[in-house]
């Protein structure tokens, strides 16, 4: 069990590693990007395509939902005799990954967004 709790910290630690370097680089190309377009024409963009806007609005949805979840459970985890379950399920850490991958998703989408200015479509990636 130890050595199994072991590589689940690791990967968490990992994979947070990763998602920090991805969510800066999202973002700081967004910025530099924002900087460069007119903002009145991002506006319009926008209110003529409303499928980006929905995308991160979903996503930070889920995140902000898997965020206060993940703090619930740790609440839980201190003062509930639930503390088991909550580490023998790795609850919180699930509901990290989760948290990461919505918010890395809205980043993505509107880097999308703004990378590619004639794009109808933004639920793939490659068209």
């Amino acid at each position: 069990m130890a050595q199994e709790l072991e590589f689940v910290k690791t990967f968490v630690e990992l994979f947070h590693i990763n998602a920090a370097f991805v969510i800066f680089f999202l973002c700081a190309h967004i910025i530099l990007k924002m900087n460069k377009l007119d903002k009145s024409m991002v506006k319009a963009r926008l209110f003529l395509n409303d499928t980006v806007l929905h995308q991160v609005w979903t996503s930070i949805s889920i995140a902000g939902a898997a965020f206060t979840l993940s703090i619930l459970l740790n609440l839980a985890g201190l003062y509930l005799p639930t503390k088991n379950i909550i580490k023998e399920y790795y609850l919180i850490e699930m509901t990290q990954f989760i948290f990461m991958m919505a918010f890395i998703y809205a980043i993505f989408s509107w880097y999308l967004f703004l990378a590619s200015p004639g794009r109808k479509d933004f639920s793939q990636a490659n068209t």
